[in-house]
């Protein structure tokens, strides 16, 4: 124990003093960490009962700020001079906007789409080959649930210059199918054959207009096309492969056959002069 003591009493007052100036530069540091999770954590919850995206967008910004703010205090209790820091920041501002110029976007199109708000949280957006299901918008991306459950993760920059089409604007979806059939055929008997499909079918919106005709006249055969509308909740998906099915079903009772597409292909040879 006297050992140890004399020990400590050896210490030169600049290790010493150093150590001190560390210690409270650490305790600044994690107290500030942990005030700026909790002040962010507090904002997010509280916004996000309201509105998660901006409750999300937001905490992110807050706490950022806040550690930018721990960083400065930390540095100048060491002994760093605030405006040598502010000088350094700001000199270094150029040159760090320049090299992380993409990153920068990204934070300035998740501003802009806060803003404008193209779309919110749980919405069905489309945007190039990509479509599925909004879960957030953050500082730098935006992430997207696909329908088979992977999750696309796209910069804001793209997403703010691209074109988005919001499929959840409204609580129905249009259904198309078009199939062929034969020249031969009796269009109105296929006609009244599909409306009696159509009508059986509970959740096809009655109160919506229903299209049933030729669309286009083929090499071989007409193209049919049937256009009708359903809710969204009740899965379109599943009610456009019911329609198919039963359609397939009561043509095929009917004695109707759906013709199938073809491509002819001619080859030639030309004699060698």
């Amino acid at each position: 124990m006297n050992n140890l003591s004399v020990f400590f009493q050896k210490i030169p007052p600049s290790i010493e003093d150093f150590a001190l100036v560390l210690i409270k530069a650490l305790l600044i540091l994690a107290i500030g960490i942990y005030v700026s999770k909790f002040i962010s954590k507090k904002i997010k919850k509280t916004i996000c009962k309201k509105d998660p995206i901006l409750g999300n967008f937001i905490s992110q910004v807050v706490f950022i700020a806040l550690f930018i703010i721990v960083i400065i205090t930390m540095l100048s209790n060491i002994g760093v001079q605030t405006t040598s820091i502010l000088t350094i920041i700001g000199t270094a501002g150029v040159a760090i906007a320049l090299a992380l110029k993409d990153s920068l976007s990204s934070i300035a199109g998740g501003i802009i789409l806060i803003i404008l708000r193209p779309f919110k949280k749980n919405d069905t957006i489309e945007i190039g080959s990509i479509i599925g299901n909004v879960e957030s918008i953050n500082l730098f991306n935006t992430t997207i649930r696909l329908p088979d459950d992977k999750l696309a993760i796209l910069p804001n920059r793209n997403i703010a210059n691209a074109n988005i089409i919001n499929c959840t604007d409204s609580d129905k979806r249009r259904i198309e199918w078009v199939f062929h059939i034969k020249y031969t055929n009796d269009i109105e008997q296929i006609r009244q054959i599909i409306q009696n499909v159509i009508s059986k079918m509970d959740k096809i919106d009655p109160n919506t207009s229903v299209f049933i005709g030729v669309t286009e006249f083929g090499s071989d055969s007409l193209s049919f096309t049937i256009r009708v509308w359903a809710k969204i909740k009740d899965n379109v998906f599943a009610i456009k492969s019911e329609l198919i099915e039963k359609t397939q079903a009561a043509l095929n009772e009917a004695k109707i056959q759906i013709s199938p597409q073809k491509l002819n292909i001619t080859l030639s040879s030309k004699e060698s002069q």
